[in-house]
């Protein structure tokens, strides 16, 4: 789809030098963090048509109406941090880059709840509630780039979830611009979790209210495992004691960070602990818990000379794509309980290129950050192969019980699998409701129909052709 004349006269006219199609920035919005493999690129048309720069909520407002009346869909994009291409299009259209909204800033502390925009970065945000006492209650390892719209967007856990929950738990209310023009405002009382994970297909957030917190400190333990059945076992163990966050990475990663920060952490299964503690007898009963946990897992206890400043590096595993020349990343969640076999299948399948970051999300769950990183450039064959490999491996259903991280084109058509049937029931009745003409972010959640074939969906093709290629 291209956009005609008069088409495009209209979106100029209202948003002027806020529209741009020219070919650099069309190819910059056409991918996220993660290019889309060549299999999927053949049956969708990811280049946009133009990209927009929405400044408050009238902007978009008027975008969705000149969308639905022109039927051109409209692909909402945050940082675009992501892997899962949830903000690059499926059909053309326009990309509307959030990242311009008004921006505010409003702590209650009554109420303990913080008033800003979506397109905030979450380490703007902490920095500023930090200064008033206060502090976020979770927020993604992408800290210094990912939006607190597009975390939303996505469905985001991270560090802290294991003691507040994720971005659903975190949502005290939203002002969303409905594709049918409408501007509502939600709260708890309302059904606020159908936006978690929909990837703008259900609206554009245009507000957020998110609970936070008293700004308590920090206190960090570590520990070394031998192997994933040892490290799960001390992941079991260590959720008991009401961390704030357990992080964990493995041998080859540690190596990486060795490397390129200047850390000698022993080449090993790493897990860091935090727990907030106000009082000395605080820090000490954590401590034995710690003891213990360890104890009982079979794991050793990390010198403390070596987590002095790691704390500060977990935001730096993105950070390590730079450092090589290629990469393929993707994120599953799993239960501790059943995936030592997941482990153990992935590190074969992957040997001396598996790069793994985990996070504990709950005291069952943990997600874990799949990078392949490389050294030359790989042929778009080998790339597609490996992609493959990851996105089978990530939604295969086995004993192991987990499922992607997130929807987006990728893994569209998985939302059953995430989210369960009864809420896929109510999202597919409220996008009836209020996007009839899907022109909101299609294709992210429900699966798309495929260009040439439109009887076949994206899902079934890349599912038959990670079977048949490996």
């Amino acid at each position: 789809m291209t956009l005609k004349k008069a088409t495009r006269t209209r979106f100029t006219r209202y948003l002027g030098k806020n529209f741009r199609d020219n070919k650099t920035t069309l190819q910059i919005y056409s991918r996220d963090m993660s290019d889309l493999p060549k299999v999927v690129k053949l049956f969708i048309g990811n280049l946009p048509d133009g990209v927009i720069q929405v400044r408050n909520t009238e902007d978009m407002q008027k975008i969705y109406e000149l969308a639905n009346e022109t039927r051109i869909p409209i692909t909402q994009r945050g940082g675009g941090t992501a892997g899962f291409g949830g903000s690059v299009p499926y059909k053309k259209g326009v990309v509307v880059d959030t990242k311009g909204l008004e921006s505010h800033f409003l702590v209650d502390p009554l109420e303990l709840t913080v008033t800003t925009a979506p397109s905030i970065v979450f380490s703007d945000l902490q920095r500023q509630l930090n200064l008033e006492g206060f502090s976020l209650c979770s927020y993604p390892s992408s800290f210094h780039s990912a939006t607190v719209g597009g975390w939303i967007a996505h469905g985001g856990y991270g560090i802290g979830s294991i003691q507040y929950g994720g971005a659903k738990e975190q949502i005290a209310a939203l002002e969303v611009v409905l594709p049918n023009g409408e501007r509502k405002r939600y709260t708890e009382l309302d059904d606020i979790s159908l936006f978690v994970g929909s990837h703008g297909t259900l609206g554009t957030i245009t507000e957020v209210v998110l609970k936070i917190k008293f700004d308590i400190p920090l206190k960090h333990q570590g520990c070394t495992f031998d192997s994933p059945s040892e490290m799960l076992k001390g992941l079991e163990q260590l959720s008991k004691i009401n961390p704030f966050s357990i992080w964990f990475l493995n041998p080859d990663h540690v190596t990486s960070f060795n490397e390129v920060f200047g850390f000698n952490l022993p080449r090993s299964y790493v897990a860091i602990i935090s727990k907030e503690v106000s009082f000395e007898e605080e820090e000490k009963e954590f401590n034995n818990l710690f003891n213990n946990a360890i104890r009982v897992s079979g794991g050793q206890i990390l010198d403390r000379r070596y987590i002095k400043d790691i704390w500060d590096f977990r935001f730096k595993g993105f950070s390590l794509l730079g450092e090589c020349t290629d990469y393929l990343v993707t994120e599953v969640i799993l239960p501790v309980e059943t995936s030592e076999r997941f482990f153990r299948k992935i590190i074969s399948k992957f040997k001396g290129e598996l790069h793994l970051e985990g996070e504990m999300i709950s005291p069952t769950h943990y997600s874990l950050l799949i990078y392949l990183l490389f050294e030359e450039k790989l042929s778009e064959i080998k790339k597609t192969i490996l992609n493959l490999k990851l996105y089978k491996i990530t939604t295969k259903k086995s004993r192991a019980k987990g499922f992607p991280y997130s929807t987006g084109l990728w893994f569209s058509g998985y939302y059953n699998s995430i989210y369960g049937k009864e809420q896929y029931r109510r999202y597919q009745e409220f996008k009836k409701k209020v996007d009839p003409k899907n022109i909101s972010n299609p294709g992210k959640v429900i699966s798309p129909r495929i260009r040439f074939f439109p009887l076949v969906r994206l899902k079934a093709i890349v599912k038959i052709a990670s079977r048949l290629i490996i």
